[in-house]
């Protein structure tokens, strides 16, 4: 399925910029909220409505990609459902898991990543065989062919932490999350995944990546893309006479802005007509 929504949506292998964006062209509206730090997301189908996700604002932006495209899973498979709460408690369910192995691969596509990790001269099997057509006189017994042993040098191919770094940097996940992914591609085995777990719980995988010069993902920006997507949801409420101007403003306090900015923006876009206190807060059925 994941592979099947990335080519719909023409994304190739390419990683992808912002989950949460892509939502939105989809028709599904977003959201960050902080929400009890067991809970990663959530997702709310109303039919007269649309569809609704949101991200845990208390976690990390990484982490917040992955959130957007877990409950990317449940507007897709799980649309029999009015909404669904995605907590840590649940994460063994046949539908969180699910919705956790979308992510991997909507995120982290089975090609790319064996781009990516081949790009660095690793991920090939230590002997690899071919059989070359020849016209040596010693082929001529073999019709022709010549079958070729190659061998990698020792531990050439072994992936380690700074490899994982870049990983993760380049398709906006967590190490961690890189690391499980490469494991079930068989990139690395079980014995590696532990001991390159082990290394990153240790705090070595951000000392990595900062001496790598790797960015650190903006929380502080991630924060900031959610309110004009909301505000603006607002504005279009308010020019429709769907909430009145006590309610915007209430909304707008949600996210920091001031009633003066507020009335300053419906004033210069001509809505404050639009903007009524006696206005009702929905339309009548």
């Amino acid at each position: 399925m994941a592979h099947a929504e990335r080519h719909r949506l023409q994304l190739g292998l390419a990683p992808l910029a912002n989950v949460a964006e892509l939502l939105e062209t989809q028709g599904v509206h977003t959201a960050q909220l902080n929400l009890p730090e067991d809970i990663s997301g959530l997702t709310l189908i109303e039919p007269s409505v649309g569809v609704f996700v949101v991200a845990n604002g208390r976690h990390g932006m990484s982490r917040q990609r992955f959130s957007y495209a877990h409950e990317c899973a449940h507007v897709l498979l799980d649309r029999e459902r009015r909404g669904v709460i995605s907590r840590v408690a649940d994460r063994d369910s046949m539908l969180e898991v699910r919705a956790n192995a979308f992510a991997a691969n909507f995120l982290m596509p089975e090609e790319g990543v064996w781009q990516f990790i081949t790009a660095l001269g690793k991920g090939s099997p230590s002997r690899r065989h071919a059989e070359v057509f020849g016209d040596s006189v010693e082929a001529i017994g073999n019709q022709g062919v010549v079958r070729v042993l190659s061998r990698a040098e020792p531990k050439s191919q072994d992936i380690q932490l700074y490899d994982v770094a870049h990983l993760a940097q380049h398709f906006g996940v967590s190490r961690l999350a890189a690391l499980y992914r490469i494991h079930n591609l068989r990139f690395i085995t079980e014995a590696e995944l532990e001991h390159l777990t082990a290394q990153e719980s240790a705090g070595k995988g951000r000392q990595v990546a900062a001496l790598l010069g790797l960015p650190e993902p903006d929380h502080e920006a991630g924060r900031n893309e959610f309110p004009h997507r909301f505000l603006s949801l607002g504005l279009e409420a308010i020019r429709q006479g769907a909430i009145t101007r006590a309610k915007l403003q209430e909304l707008a306090r949600m996210v920091d802005r001031s009633p003066e900015a507020l009335a300053r923006v419906l004033c210069d876009m001509g809505l404050d007509e639009s903007a009524k206190e006696g206005d009702v807060l929905m339309p009548e059925a």
